[in-house]
Order: structure tokens, then sequence, then C-alpha cells
């Protein structure tokens, strides 16, 4: 695999979609947990206390996504890097569903997604740093779980 080339067109183009995502998380209110909580609660559907909005920002992120991925499988290399970046883990195997498992119980315990819990680290609200460290040791550790390093991994996921 060959390492990206940082053209200027790259690095203005990750800039302007990293600053559209964290004003979308913002204005989507998916940095407020209590937003995300209410999303999650499928429970409270029969008391009316069920908030669907933030099917708002996932169903449009989906259909863009696909588009681009359908546009881009035409085009022979990327417009701003040496070449398209496709998974190479694409079995569905037990790490990627404990993985997931785990991480739905986090996002679900707290209402913090890490995309967003970046974002808020611009707002400093109380005990996010306590979440942020846990997740990064939680990432660190998660390497103990499943073998680090990509050709260990790959080997495993084949």
């Amino acid at each position: 695999m060959q390492r990206p080339v940082f053209k200027p067109a790259y690095l203005v183009t990750a800039t302007v979609s990293g600053l559209l995502f964290g004003a979308g998380l913002y204005v989507s209110q998916m940095v407020n947990p209590l937003k995300v909580l209410r999303f999650l609660d499928f429970g409270a559907i029969p008391s009316g206390g069920w908030d669907p909005s933030l099917a708002f920002v996932i169903v449009p992120a989906i259909v863009v996504m696909f588009a681009a991925v359908r546009l881009g499988r035409r085009r022979g290399a990327p417009a701003f890097d040496v070449e398209f970046h496709e998974p190479e883990f694409k079995k569905i195997d037990a790490p990627l569903v404990i993985g997931a498992a785990l991480f739905g119980v986090g996002w679900g315990m707290s209402g913090i997604c890490p995309g967003p819990a970046i974002s808020l680290i611009a707002f400093l609200p109380n005990n996010l740093w306590i979440f942020l460290l846990a997740m990064f040791i939680g990432s660190y550790l998660g390497k103990f779980i499943i073998p680090s390093g990509h050709d260990k991994r790959l080997a495993v996921a084949r």
C-alpha cells in the first residue's frame, strides 16, 4: 500500500469535510447525550417518548455515502489520493460482532459517540474528560482482545 500524497486539494477537502461534519454534529444535536439516548430508547415508542429525529442525520449520510462509493468505483483513481481505501476486513466475524456490541453498550450507557465526543471538546462539558480517557484506555485494551497489527488481524479475518 502506498503512502498518501497530501496535495493541497486533499487538505482543503479534508478541512471542509471536517468543518461540515463538526457543524452538522452540533446543529443536529448529536452532541447532546439526552437527544441520542431518546433516539436509542425504542422502548419509549408506545408512550411517545421516542425521538426519531436523528434518523434525519443517519439516512442522508447513508444515501450520500452510497452514491459516493458508486461514483467513486467508476473512476480509475481518486481525485486527491493515490488509491481508493476499501475495507480489508469484509468478513462478519466474532471480533466484529463483539466489538459492535461493546460499542453499542457504551454508546447506550452514555449517549456519547466517539465522533461527537471529540467535537464536544470545543465546549468542555462536565465529565467529558473522564469519558475520553476511558474511551482511549478501552481502545488500547482492545488490542489484547483481538490480535494487534495489520498482518495478525488480516490473518484472523481470513
